[in-house]
């Protein structure tokens, strides 16, 4: 159990080293877990901050660069794809700050690529699809979504894909490709029905109708407004209430229901100016300059464009700054001052190169950047497999030294199994010489010194005599007989050749047996042997049980006295067998009883009370096969008092 127990502490030790290595880039355990409650800090502010994305988009705001400070200070690199775009879609979406979003929302692109994190890679594609939707930079913005919907459609993510559809059916709206972009939206409804996201579909509804309005269908256009109009209630929704009332606005003002889209525009600008919410300012203020057109109120409407176009411009959105510059050719169109519409006309045209030499800079740039992105990831590329080429050949050093430490406690148990066996082997073979030099050759010098006295007397035809040393010959080789057959069972059972071979046999048939055996003796003797035994048929190694009561009945007849008494008795319970081999004879002492099952240990043989003999093998011999039988001994005996032996061996299968 020892080497096995070093082994797993072995093992356990250097795969700790080792995941300490790949995990903690170098850091100290204080470091580590300082890491771990800096990592849920940043988590608990990530989660804050997109809790609040809508309805204060200034707090998100400070929650996710606090998140994003202390992602840098404590170079918790994995939190930074998430952290840099919740970063980037607040100042892009809700705070409009086009031109600050565009480095985070690259930021967490990059960072996405060196964590090979693939759900914030798409993401980041996505957001950036987004960014150039609101710049007006349509062929960027498709291409990023386009590869956003290829990565999510790998992830098997819906959300992700549903969010990508909603971008590629805003770029094809742009295009006028209205079916297109119809299709798209649906089959991003379809995907929110599924996932049971009503707010998503309510903001789907309100694309769907700006679709519908754009292509002329004011009829689906209204219906789809006022579908999401009452999905958009609640205070977190207040925006998308604003988007829904003026597109309704748009509508009546194309039906020439103008004071109706007056007060629409008007609720709208109010929602909008209480959420801060500039980007849907300037649509109100565009619709109501164009109502005022429409009543001939010159001077408000030029007020309502010039807010309009401030506003615009202060966004640096380059889609509203052409929607704002247009409105002034169509406000003076409807007026019929042709001059203003013309001069409005040639701004606007300015206006529009301008925004077009600044998508082709961004074309370039972005080229650029690319270019930047991917030298940045081939020199991370090259690092991360330089780590884990390093890991790798830790791995490899570590199983090298786990390997040679198990094969030197291997060798040295092995050697210590060995050097007992060894052990083992020079205390049986000096036991052994020891019974051949001593024991047994006492009985063969008394049968050949008696042989000899007998072979005289009959030639002197002294027939008493005779008898005599007969007798002491017949004695000699009973007594040789016993020393022999100890000594076979106990080297059977020290080179492992007695087998456990249970089969059903009757009890009474070995108890008979050894009765019939041990009758001379126990005439000679005058010793009493009592029987009591309750054991029918059992399921047991008979042959194992035998050599044990014979060798325990032997002992018992070596120590008890002439009139004495050895009572056998045998009874079974339902899994084992209870047998006890009882004497009146001399006993033992308790300094004796505790050497006698000592493992390999070997008692010295006491003489008999008629000067038996004895190898002192045979208790070994009983402790051993008790062992194979997998059952239990016990011994009781007290100096005069007699000894008691008490055998329990498992039998699995009774046979009542």
């Amino acid at each position: 159990m020892l080497y096995k127990r070093l082994i797993v502490a072995c093992v356990l030790f250097f795969s700790t080293i080792l995941i300490c290595f790949s995990q903690s880039d170098g850091k100290t355990v204080d470091q580590l877990f300082t890491e771990k409650s800096v990592v849920e800090e940043i988590q608990r502010l990530a989660d804050e901050c997109w809790r609040l994305r809508v309805s204060d988009s200034d707090s998100a705001l400070v929650l996710g660069k606090r998140a994003l400070e202390l992602s840098i200070q404590y170079d918790i690199k994995e939190a930074l794809p998430k952290v840099y775009g919740f970063i980037g879609v607040i100042e892009l979406h809700y705070l409009y700050r086009t031109k600050e979003s565009i480095p985070n929302l690259h930021n967490a692109l990059r960072h996405s690529l060196i964590q090979r994190d693939s759900v914030q890679i798409a993401y980041s594609y996505n957001n950036l699809g987004d960014l150039y939707l609101i710049t007006g930079n349509l062929p960027l913005s498709m291409r990023y979504s386009e590869y956003a919907v290829n990565m999510f459609e790998k992830l098997s993510h819906p959300s992700g894909r549903s969010y990508s559809y909603v971008n590629i059916g805003l770029v094809y709206r742009e295009q006028e490709q209205f079916d297109l972009a119809l299709q798209y939206f649906h089959k991003a409804i379809e995907i929110w029905r599924k996932l049971g996201n009503e707010v998503g579909i309510g903001a789907i509804y309100r694309e769907i109708a700006r679709t519908y309005e754009v292509k002329g269908d004011k009829d689906s256009a209204m219906k789809y407004y006022q579908r999401s109009y009452a999905m958009s209630v609640g205070v977190e929704r207040v925006r998308y209430a604003a988007f829904c009332l003026n597109g309704m606005a748009n509508i009546y003002y194309q039906r020439g229901q103008f004071d109706k889209a007056f007060e629409y525009y008007q609720n709208a600008l109010d929602l909008n100016l209480k959420q801060d919410h500039d980007f849907g300012v300037v649509d109100n203020h565009i619709g109501m300059a164009l109502v005022y057109a429409q009543k001939k109120k010159r001077v408000e409407g030029e007020k309502s464009l010039e807010l309009a176009m401030k506003i615009a411009l202060k966004l640096g959105i380059n889609a509203k700054i052409i929607e704002a510059s247009h409105s002034y050719i169509d406000f003076y169109k409807i007026l019929g001052d042709y001059k203003y519409a013309t001069l409005s006309f040639e701004k606007f045209n300015v206006q529009y190169d301008s925004v077009l030499s600044v998508q082709q800079f961004e074309i370039m740039n972005e080229m650029d950047r690319n270019f930047d992105m991917q030298n940045d990831l081939l020199l991370t590329e090259q690092k991360l497999k330089t780590n884990e080429l390093m890991e790798q050949n830790l791995v490899m050093v570590i199983f090298f030294m786990i390997v040679v430490i198990a094969i030197l406690i291997w060798r040295f148990r092995t050697n210590q199994r060995m050097n007992k066996k060894l052990e083992e082997m020079n205390q049986t073979k000096d036991k052994l010489f020891s019974v051949i030099s001593h024991d047994l050759r006492n009985p063969f010098n008394s049968l050949i010194g008696f042989s000899e006295l007998l072979i005289t007397e009959i030639e002197r035809k002294d027939c008493d005599k005779s008898r005599k040393y007969a007798r002491f010959i017949n004695q000699s080789a009973v007594e040789g007989l016993k020393l022999l057959t100890s000594l076979l069972h106990w080297s059977m059972s020290q080179s492992g050749k007695i087998h456990f071979q249970p089969e059903d046999v009757k009890f009474d048939e070995i108890i008979n047996e050894l009765k019939e055996f041990y009758t001379t003796d126990l005439n000679k003797n005058q010793i009493d042997f009592k029987i009591e035994n309750e054991i029918d048929e059992v399921f047991i190694d008979p042959n194992i049980v035998r050599i044990v009561l014979m060798n325990l009945i032997s002992n018992a007849l070596k120590y008890t006295e002439s009139n004495g008494t050895i009572f056998l008795s045998a009874f079974k319970n339902f899994s084992a067998i209870h047998i006890k081999v009882k004497d009146s004879g001399i006993g033992m002492s308790e300094s004796l009883i505790n050497k006698l099952f000592k493992e390999k240990s070997f008692t010295q043989s006491k003489a008999g009370l008629r000067g038996e003999r004895g190898t002192g093998l045979g208790l070994s011999v009983v402790q051993e096969l008790v062992q194979i039988h997998k059952g239990k001994i016990k011994v009781e005996s007290h100096e005069g008092q007699g000894t008691t032996f008490e055998l329990e061996f498992p039998c699995n299968h009774l046979v009542e």
